[in-house]
Protein backbone atom coordinates (compact mmCIF):
# COMPACT_ATOMS: atom_id res chain seq x y z
CA UNK A 1 0.00 0.00 0.00
CA UNK A 2 2.71 2.30 0.89
CA UNK A 3 4.39 1.55 -2.16
CA UNK A 4 1.86 2.42 -4.38
CA UNK A 5 0.97 5.65 -2.61
CA UNK A 6 4.57 6.51 -3.20
CA UNK A 7 4.34 6.10 -6.48
CA UNK A 8 1.24 8.05 -6.79
CA UNK A 9 3.20 11.17 -5.24
CA UNK A 10 5.93 10.73 -7.39
CA UNK A 11 3.48 10.69 -10.26
CA UNK A 12 1.45 13.96 -9.37
CA UNK A 13 5.05 15.77 -8.54
CA UNK A 14 7.02 15.00 -12.24
CA UNK A 15 3.27 16.04 -13.62
CA UNK A 16 3.69 19.67 -11.52
CA UNK A 17 6.94 19.87 -12.56
CA UNK A 18 6.71 19.22 -16.36
CA UNK A 19 3.82 21.52 -16.07
CA UNK A 20 6.24 24.32 -14.87
CA UNK A 21 8.29 23.93 -17.30
CA UNK A 22 6.03 23.89 -19.64
CA UNK A 23 4.49 27.72 -18.26
CA UNK A 24 8.39 28.99 -17.66
CA UNK A 25 8.88 28.15 -21.99
CA UNK A 26 5.76 29.43 -22.91
CA UNK A 27 6.61 32.71 -20.77
CA UNK A 28 10.13 33.01 -21.83
CA UNK A 29 9.04 33.09 -25.71
CA UNK A 30 6.34 35.49 -25.20
CA UNK A 31 8.62 38.04 -23.47
CA UNK A 32 11.59 38.42 -25.23
CA UNK A 33 13.85 41.82 -24.13
CA UNK A 34 15.58 43.67 -27.06
CA UNK A 35 18.97 42.97 -26.97
CA UNK A 36 21.75 45.30 -28.60
CA UNK A 37 22.85 43.56 -31.82
CA UNK A 38 26.40 44.11 -33.17
CA UNK A 39 25.41 43.81 -36.71
CA UNK A 40 22.21 45.18 -37.37
CA UNK A 41 22.41 44.67 -40.61
CA UNK A 42 22.26 40.73 -40.45
CA UNK A 43 19.39 41.09 -38.34
CA UNK A 44 16.99 43.54 -39.91
CA UNK A 45 13.47 41.82 -41.41
CA UNK A 46 12.93 42.80 -45.05
CA UNK A 47 10.85 40.77 -46.54
CA UNK A 48 10.84 39.62 -50.16
CA UNK A 49 8.24 40.69 -52.48
CA UNK A 50 7.43 36.65 -52.62
CA UNK A 51 7.42 36.53 -49.00
CA UNK A 52 4.57 39.79 -48.86
CA UNK A 53 2.54 38.42 -51.82
CA UNK A 54 2.23 35.18 -49.41
CA UNK A 55 1.89 36.39 -46.12
CA UNK A 56 0.34 39.79 -46.08
CA UNK A 57 -2.88 41.97 -47.26
CA UNK A 58 -2.60 45.45 -48.11
CA UNK A 59 -3.90 47.62 -45.54
CA UNK A 60 -3.45 50.92 -47.50
CA UNK A 61 -6.68 52.53 -48.09
CA UNK A 62 -6.01 55.74 -50.03
CA UNK A 63 -2.75 57.25 -51.80
CA UNK A 64 -2.34 61.29 -51.06
CA UNK A 65 -0.54 63.25 -53.61
CA UNK A 66 1.31 66.23 -52.26
CA UNK A 67 0.10 68.94 -53.11
CA UNK A 68 3.97 70.65 -53.97
CA UNK A 69 6.43 71.80 -56.03
CA UNK A 70 5.08 68.81 -59.03
CA UNK A 71 8.75 68.51 -59.75
CA UNK A 72 9.31 67.06 -55.89
CA UNK A 73 5.91 65.06 -55.18
CA UNK A 74 6.15 61.91 -53.57
CA UNK A 75 3.63 59.35 -52.79
CA UNK A 76 2.67 59.43 -49.27
CA UNK A 77 1.36 56.07 -47.78
CA UNK A 78 -1.94 56.48 -45.62
CA UNK A 79 -2.69 53.85 -43.72
CA UNK A 80 -6.44 52.45 -42.62
CA UNK A 81 -7.11 53.28 -39.28
CA UNK A 82 -10.94 53.03 -39.36
CA UNK A 83 -12.37 54.57 -36.19
CA UNK A 84 -9.02 53.95 -34.36
CA UNK A 85 -7.16 56.80 -32.62
CA UNK A 86 -3.27 56.92 -31.70
CA UNK A 87 -3.39 56.81 -28.06
CA UNK A 88 0.35 56.00 -27.49
CA UNK A 89 3.87 55.22 -29.00
CA UNK A 90 6.65 53.55 -27.59
CA UNK A 91 10.06 53.48 -29.26
CA UNK A 92 12.17 50.31 -27.87
CA UNK A 93 14.86 50.25 -25.23
CA UNK A 94 17.46 47.99 -24.28
CA UNK A 95 15.55 45.58 -22.29
CA UNK A 96 11.97 46.32 -23.62
CA UNK A 97 9.79 43.52 -24.42
CA UNK A 98 6.27 43.95 -26.50
CA UNK A 99 4.69 42.03 -23.38
CA UNK A 100 5.84 44.76 -20.72
CA UNK A 101 5.52 47.74 -22.73
CA UNK A 102 1.95 46.61 -23.37
CA UNK A 103 1.53 45.44 -19.76
CA UNK A 104 2.89 48.91 -18.66
CA UNK A 105 0.21 50.46 -20.51
CA UNK A 106 -2.85 48.69 -19.25
CA UNK A 107 -2.99 45.46 -21.18
CA UNK A 108 -4.00 42.05 -19.35
CA UNK A 109 -1.18 39.88 -19.46
CA UNK A 110 -3.29 37.49 -21.14
CA UNK A 111 -4.27 40.19 -23.82
CA UNK A 112 -0.29 40.86 -24.59
CA UNK A 113 1.09 37.44 -24.63
CA UNK A 114 -1.71 36.86 -27.16
CA UNK A 115 -0.26 40.01 -29.43
CA UNK A 116 3.08 38.70 -28.93
CA UNK A 117 2.24 35.50 -30.06
CA UNK A 118 0.37 36.98 -33.21
CA UNK A 119 3.72 38.96 -34.14
CA UNK A 120 6.12 36.56 -33.83
CA UNK A 121 5.48 34.33 -36.74
CA UNK A 122 6.14 37.16 -38.79
CA UNK A 123 8.74 39.63 -37.27
CA UNK A 124 10.72 36.80 -34.66
CA UNK A 125 10.43 39.44 -31.53
CA UNK A 126 13.69 38.36 -30.62
CA UNK A 127 14.78 40.24 -33.44
CA UNK A 128 13.30 43.43 -33.01
CA UNK A 129 16.40 46.48 -32.28
CA UNK A 130 16.43 49.15 -30.54
CA UNK A 131 15.09 52.59 -32.27
CA UNK A 132 12.09 50.32 -33.40
CA UNK A 133 8.76 51.59 -32.92
CA UNK A 134 5.38 50.06 -31.73
CA UNK A 135 2.03 52.01 -31.61
CA UNK A 136 -0.89 51.54 -29.94
CA UNK A 137 -4.46 52.85 -31.51
CA UNK A 138 -7.82 52.59 -29.88
CA UNK A 139 -11.22 52.13 -30.76
CA UNK A 140 -14.07 53.94 -28.68
CA UNK A 141 -16.53 52.35 -30.55
CA UNK A 142 -15.54 49.21 -31.17
CA UNK A 143 -13.96 49.09 -28.03
CA UNK A 144 -10.58 47.21 -28.86
CA UNK A 145 -7.05 47.84 -30.19
CA UNK A 146 -5.07 48.02 -33.06
CA UNK A 147 -1.24 47.51 -32.81
CA UNK A 148 1.44 49.02 -35.14
CA UNK A 149 4.97 47.63 -34.94
CA UNK A 150 7.62 49.44 -37.35
CA UNK A 151 10.79 47.68 -37.45
CA UNK A 152 13.63 48.81 -39.54
CA UNK A 153 12.58 46.43 -42.98
CA UNK A 154 8.68 46.18 -42.24
CA UNK A 155 5.66 47.23 -40.94
CA UNK A 156 3.36 45.34 -39.20
CA UNK A 157 -0.33 45.51 -38.03
CA UNK A 158 -2.58 43.45 -35.28
CA UNK A 159 -5.88 43.76 -34.50
CA UNK A 160 -8.51 41.58 -33.07
CA UNK A 161 -10.95 39.99 -34.88
CA UNK A 162 -13.59 37.77 -33.31
CA UNK A 163 -11.82 37.23 -30.18
CA UNK A 164 -8.49 36.24 -31.80
CA UNK A 165 -5.51 38.54 -32.90
CA UNK A 166 -4.75 38.61 -36.12
CA UNK A 167 -1.29 40.27 -37.82
CA UNK A 168 -0.58 40.89 -41.14
CA UNK A 169 2.61 42.78 -43.11
CA UNK A 170 1.89 46.25 -44.23
CA UNK A 171 2.76 46.82 -47.56
CA UNK A 172 4.83 49.78 -48.72
CA UNK A 173 3.11 51.76 -51.44
CA UNK A 174 4.66 51.49 -54.72
CA UNK A 175 6.64 54.86 -55.58
CA UNK A 176 5.50 57.03 -57.76
CA UNK A 177 7.74 59.21 -60.27
CA UNK A 178 6.26 62.00 -62.11
CA UNK A 179 7.53 62.34 -65.68
CA UNK A 180 6.53 65.73 -68.00
CA UNK A 181 7.81 65.52 -71.35
CA UNK A 182 6.87 68.64 -73.87
CA UNK A 183 8.23 68.81 -77.56
CA UNK A 184 7.78 69.96 -80.50
CA UNK A 185 6.57 67.38 -83.70
CA UNK A 186 9.22 67.90 -86.31
CA UNK A 187 8.18 64.59 -88.35
CA UNK A 188 4.82 62.92 -86.96
CA UNK A 189 3.71 62.37 -83.19
CA UNK A 190 4.74 58.90 -83.40
CA UNK A 191 8.04 58.90 -84.38
CA UNK A 192 8.43 62.09 -82.70
CA UNK A 193 6.91 60.54 -79.21
CA UNK A 194 9.50 57.56 -79.54
CA UNK A 195 12.43 59.82 -79.87
CA UNK A 196 11.23 61.93 -76.83
CA UNK A 197 11.58 58.20 -74.60
CA UNK A 198 7.49 58.37 -74.04
CA UNK A 199 6.59 55.08 -72.80
CA UNK A 200 4.51 53.04 -75.58
CA UNK A 201 1.71 52.41 -73.26
CA UNK A 202 1.38 56.38 -72.66
CA UNK A 203 1.69 57.15 -76.82
CA UNK A 204 -1.40 54.70 -77.22
CA UNK A 205 -3.52 56.37 -74.79
CA UNK A 206 -2.88 59.96 -76.28
CA UNK A 207 -3.71 58.77 -79.83
CA UNK A 208 -6.47 56.91 -78.57
CA UNK A 209 -7.72 60.07 -76.92
CA UNK A 210 -7.23 62.75 -79.51
CA UNK A 211 -7.89 60.80 -82.60
CA UNK A 212 -11.84 60.97 -81.75
CA UNK A 213 -11.48 64.58 -82.57
CA UNK A 214 -7.97 65.29 -84.69
CA UNK A 215 -6.60 64.08 -88.04
CA UNK A 216 -3.37 62.82 -87.16
CA UNK A 217 -2.43 63.27 -90.76
CA UNK A 218 -4.06 66.37 -91.86
CA UNK A 219 -4.04 68.36 -88.32
CA UNK A 220 -0.30 67.47 -86.91
CA UNK A 221 1.94 69.56 -88.43
CA UNK A 222 5.37 70.33 -88.20
CA UNK A 223 5.90 72.36 -84.86
CA UNK A 224 2.58 71.00 -83.67
CA UNK A 225 3.56 70.99 -79.49
CA UNK A 226 2.89 68.12 -77.66
CA UNK A 227 2.38 67.65 -73.44
CA UNK A 228 2.66 64.55 -71.59
CA UNK A 229 2.56 64.49 -67.77
CA UNK A 230 2.31 60.45 -66.51
CA UNK A 231 3.13 58.07 -63.18
CA UNK A 232 5.83 55.84 -63.50
CA UNK A 233 4.62 53.04 -60.78
CA UNK A 234 7.97 51.60 -59.92
CA UNK A 235 7.80 47.67 -58.43
CA UNK A 236 9.47 46.56 -55.03
CA UNK A 237 12.47 45.89 -57.54
CA UNK A 238 14.55 48.93 -57.47
CA UNK A 239 14.91 50.62 -60.54
CA UNK A 240 11.92 48.33 -62.57
CA UNK A 241 9.72 50.19 -64.54
CA UNK A 242 5.81 49.49 -63.30
CA UNK A 243 2.34 50.37 -64.70
CA UNK A 244 2.50 53.96 -66.23
CA UNK A 245 -0.30 56.42 -65.94
CA UNK A 246 -1.64 59.49 -68.39
CA UNK A 247 -2.38 62.24 -66.28
CA UNK A 248 -2.52 64.81 -68.72
CA UNK A 249 -2.12 65.24 -72.52
CA UNK A 250 -2.24 68.12 -75.15
CA UNK A 251 -1.93 68.85 -78.70
CA UNK A 252 -1.58 72.51 -79.71
CA UNK A 253 -0.80 74.41 -82.65
CA UNK A 254 -1.93 77.09 -84.46
CA UNK A 255 -5.56 75.17 -85.96
CA UNK A 256 -5.49 72.69 -82.74
CA UNK A 257 -6.23 73.25 -78.97
CA UNK A 258 -7.00 69.98 -77.37
CA UNK A 259 -6.13 68.76 -73.97
CA UNK A 260 -7.10 65.43 -71.77
CA UNK A 261 -7.28 65.31 -68.03
CA UNK A 262 -7.68 61.87 -65.68
CA UNK A 263 -10.52 62.90 -63.08
CA UNK A 264 -11.67 60.29 -60.36
CA UNK A 265 -15.43 60.99 -60.41
CA UNK A 266 -18.00 60.40 -56.98
CA UNK A 267 -18.04 56.89 -57.86
CA UNK A 268 -14.41 56.33 -57.47
CA UNK A 269 -14.33 55.54 -61.30
CA UNK A 270 -11.11 57.23 -63.20
CA UNK A 271 -11.87 59.07 -67.06
CA UNK A 272 -10.70 61.40 -69.20
CA UNK A 273 -12.46 64.32 -69.78
CA UNK A 274 -11.32 67.71 -72.18
CA UNK A 275 -10.89 71.12 -71.05
CA UNK A 276 -14.69 71.40 -71.12
CA UNK A 277 -15.26 68.58 -68.93
CA UNK A 278 -16.67 66.09 -71.66
CA UNK A 279 -15.34 62.61 -71.21
CA UNK A 280 -14.15 59.88 -73.66
CA UNK A 281 -16.95 57.21 -72.57
CA UNK A 282 -20.28 57.02 -71.71
CA UNK A 283 -23.36 58.58 -73.93
CA UNK A 284 -24.23 56.90 -77.27
CA UNK A 285 -25.88 59.43 -80.27
CA UNK A 286 -27.05 59.59 -83.59
CA UNK A 287 -27.17 62.04 -86.22
CA UNK A 288 -29.64 64.74 -86.40
CA UNK A 289 -30.25 64.06 -90.14
CA UNK A 290 -30.00 61.04 -92.43
CA UNK A 291 -26.88 62.84 -94.97
CA UNK A 292 -24.73 65.44 -92.79
CA UNK A 293 -23.66 68.33 -95.13
CA UNK A 294 -21.95 70.99 -93.10
CA UNK A 295 -22.00 74.82 -94.13
CA UNK A 296 -21.06 76.84 -91.07
CA UNK A 297 -18.45 75.15 -88.71
CA UNK A 298 -18.75 76.12 -84.84
CA UNK A 299 -16.67 78.72 -83.76
CA UNK A 300 -16.13 82.79 -85.02
CA UNK A 301 -17.16 83.78 -88.55
CA UNK A 302 -19.00 86.32 -90.26
CA UNK A 303 -22.82 86.39 -89.61
CA UNK A 304 -24.23 85.71 -93.38
CA UNK A 305 -26.86 88.00 -93.14
CA UNK A 306 -26.08 90.58 -89.88
CA UNK A 307 -21.94 90.92 -91.82
CA UNK A 308 -20.74 90.69 -87.86
CA UNK A 309 -18.10 89.24 -86.91
CA UNK A 310 -19.50 86.78 -83.66
CA UNK A 311 -19.35 83.74 -82.27
CA UNK A 312 -21.43 80.50 -83.87
CA UNK A 313 -22.38 78.49 -80.90
CA UNK A 314 -23.42 75.13 -83.19
CA UNK A 315 -23.10 73.32 -87.06
CA UNK A 316 -25.39 74.67 -89.67
CA UNK A 317 -26.01 71.52 -92.16
CA UNK A 318 -27.96 72.04 -95.33
CA UNK A 319 -30.76 70.35 -95.64
CA UNK A 320 -33.79 69.72 -97.86
CA UNK A 321 -37.13 71.46 -97.06
CA UNK A 322 -39.06 69.37 -94.76
CA UNK A 323 -36.45 66.71 -94.28
CA UNK A 324 -36.96 64.78 -90.96
CA UNK A 325 -34.61 66.16 -88.29
CA UNK A 326 -34.56 63.11 -85.28
CA UNK A 327 -33.65 63.28 -82.14
CA UNK A 328 -30.11 61.96 -81.27
CA UNK A 329 -30.43 60.54 -77.81
CA UNK A 330 -33.66 59.54 -75.53
CA UNK A 331 -34.58 62.63 -73.58
CA UNK A 332 -37.28 65.21 -72.77
CA UNK A 333 -38.62 68.54 -74.46
CA UNK A 334 -36.97 71.41 -72.50
CA UNK A 335 -38.19 73.89 -75.03
CA UNK A 336 -40.55 73.80 -77.68
CA UNK A 337 -41.99 76.91 -80.05
CA UNK A 338 -40.13 80.36 -81.86
CA UNK A 339 -37.18 81.66 -80.25
CA UNK A 340 -35.81 85.14 -81.68
CA UNK A 341 -33.57 84.81 -84.43
CA UNK A 342 -33.86 80.82 -84.08
CA UNK A 343 -37.30 81.01 -85.67
CA UNK A 344 -38.88 77.60 -84.61
CA UNK A 345 -36.49 75.99 -81.93
CA UNK A 346 -36.70 72.95 -80.47
CA UNK A 347 -34.48 71.86 -77.52
CA UNK A 348 -34.69 68.18 -75.83
CA UNK A 349 -32.78 67.11 -72.29
CA UNK A 350 -31.12 63.98 -72.01
CA UNK A 351 -28.86 62.17 -69.56
CA UNK A 352 -25.60 63.28 -67.31
CA UNK A 353 -26.99 67.27 -67.65
CA UNK A 354 -26.42 67.23 -71.44
CA UNK A 355 -28.77 69.08 -73.92
CA UNK A 356 -29.29 69.14 -77.98
CA UNK A 357 -30.68 72.38 -79.72
CA UNK A 358 -32.43 72.26 -83.19
CA UNK A 359 -33.18 75.61 -85.00
CA UNK A 360 -34.88 77.30 -87.91
CA UNK A 361 -37.59 74.35 -88.28
CA UNK A 362 -40.02 74.36 -91.32
CA UNK A 363 -42.64 72.98 -88.14
CA UNK A 364 -42.42 70.09 -85.20
CA UNK A 365 -43.75 66.85 -84.98
CA UNK A 366 -47.20 66.56 -83.60
CA UNK A 367 -48.48 66.31 -80.01
CA UNK A 368 -45.02 67.30 -79.37
CA UNK A 369 -44.92 69.37 -76.24
CA UNK A 370 -42.96 70.53 -73.13
CA UNK A 371 -42.43 67.69 -71.49
CA UNK A 372 -42.75 65.09 -73.96
CA UNK A 373 -40.77 61.99 -73.81
CA UNK A 374 -38.75 61.27 -76.76
CA UNK A 375 -37.13 58.33 -77.97
CA UNK A 376 -33.59 57.96 -79.89
CA UNK A 377 -34.27 58.22 -83.75
CA UNK A 378 -37.70 60.13 -83.24
CA UNK A 379 -38.70 62.65 -85.78
CA UNK A 380 -38.99 65.68 -83.64
CA UNK A 381 -39.76 68.05 -87.08
CA UNK A 382 -39.04 69.58 -90.08
CA UNK A 383 -36.57 71.77 -91.36
CA UNK A 384 -37.03 74.88 -92.71
CA UNK A 385 -35.36 78.59 -92.65
CA UNK A 386 -37.46 80.59 -90.12
CA UNK A 387 -36.08 83.07 -88.25
CA UNK A 388 -32.82 84.36 -89.09
CA UNK A 389 -31.80 82.68 -91.73
CA UNK A 390 -30.75 82.65 -95.67
CA UNK A 391 -31.91 79.16 -97.07
CA UNK A 392 -33.33 76.07 -95.86
CA UNK A 393 -30.95 74.24 -92.72
CA UNK A 394 -30.70 73.06 -89.50
CA UNK A 395 -28.73 74.76 -86.83
CA UNK A 396 -27.81 72.19 -84.58
CA UNK A 397 -26.23 72.98 -80.93
CA UNK A 398 -25.30 70.64 -77.94
CA UNK A 399 -25.33 72.35 -74.60
CA UNK A 400 -23.39 70.33 -71.54
CA UNK A 401 -23.48 71.74 -68.49
CA UNK A 402 -25.22 74.59 -69.52
CA UNK A 403 -22.34 76.16 -72.00
CA UNK A 404 -22.73 75.13 -75.37
CA UNK A 405 -19.35 72.99 -77.05
CA UNK A 406 -18.49 71.70 -80.37
CA UNK A 407 -20.90 68.95 -81.54
CA UNK A 408 -18.10 67.45 -83.75
CA UNK A 409 -16.83 66.21 -80.21
CA UNK A 410 -20.42 64.04 -80.54
CA UNK A 411 -19.48 61.67 -83.52
CA UNK A 412 -21.60 59.15 -83.35
CA UNK A 413 -18.95 56.24 -82.93
CA UNK A 414 -17.91 58.15 -80.27
CA UNK A 415 -19.41 57.55 -76.30
CA UNK A 416 -18.82 60.01 -74.01
CA UNK A 417 -18.86 60.40 -70.72
CA UNK A 418 -20.43 64.07 -68.68
CA UNK A 419 -19.79 65.16 -65.47
CA UNK A 420 -22.59 65.80 -62.98
CA UNK A 421 -23.33 69.66 -61.99
CA UNK A 422 -21.36 68.34 -58.32
CA UNK A 423 -19.04 66.78 -59.96
CA UNK A 424 -17.76 69.80 -62.50
CA UNK A 425 -16.65 72.33 -60.47
CA UNK A 426 -14.37 69.78 -58.83
CA UNK A 427 -13.15 68.96 -62.16
CA UNK A 428 -12.71 72.69 -62.65
CA UNK A 429 -10.15 72.92 -59.44
CA UNK A 430 -8.54 69.73 -60.50
CA UNK A 431 -7.67 70.57 -64.18
CA UNK A 432 -6.44 74.27 -62.80
CA UNK A 433 -4.09 72.36 -60.12
CA UNK A 434 -2.86 70.10 -63.32
CA UNK A 435 -2.24 73.38 -65.65
CA UNK A 436 -0.71 75.05 -62.92
CA UNK A 437 2.02 71.99 -62.27
CA UNK A 438 2.58 72.16 -66.50
CA UNK A 439 3.27 75.72 -66.13
CA UNK A 440 5.84 75.42 -62.96
CA UNK A 441 7.48 72.77 -65.35
CA UNK A 442 7.38 74.32 -68.58
CA UNK A 443 9.71 76.82 -67.05
CA UNK A 444 12.18 74.65 -67.50
CA UNK A 445 11.97 72.93 -71.31
CA UNK A 446 14.37 74.48 -73.03
CA UNK A 447 13.48 73.54 -77.34
CA UNK A 448 16.54 72.18 -79.12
Amino acid sequence: MRFFLKNKIVVIASSIIILLIVIFFYFKKAVQPVQIISNPDKANIIPTEEFISQNSVDVSSEVQIAQSDPSQREIIGKEEVYSFELVDKHEFENGDTIVGILKDRGFELSEAIALSNAINPIIPVKLIQIGDQIEMYRSEKERSYKIILITKGARLAVIKERGIYKADLIRKPAKLNYVYREFLIDDNFYDSSIRNNIPESILNKAIELHSKNINFSRDIRVGTVSKLYFTNNQSFKKGENGKFELLYSSLSNQIINEEFFLYQTTDKKKNYFDQDGIGAGGMKIISPLRKLIETSKYGMRVHPVSGEEKMHYGIDYAAELNAPIFAIADGVVDFIGVKGDFGNYIRLSHANNVKSAYAHLNKFSENLIKGSLVNQSDVIGYAGQTGLSTGVHLHYEIIVNEKRINPNKFDEEINNYFLTNEEIDDFYIERERIRDDIRKLEQKITYQ
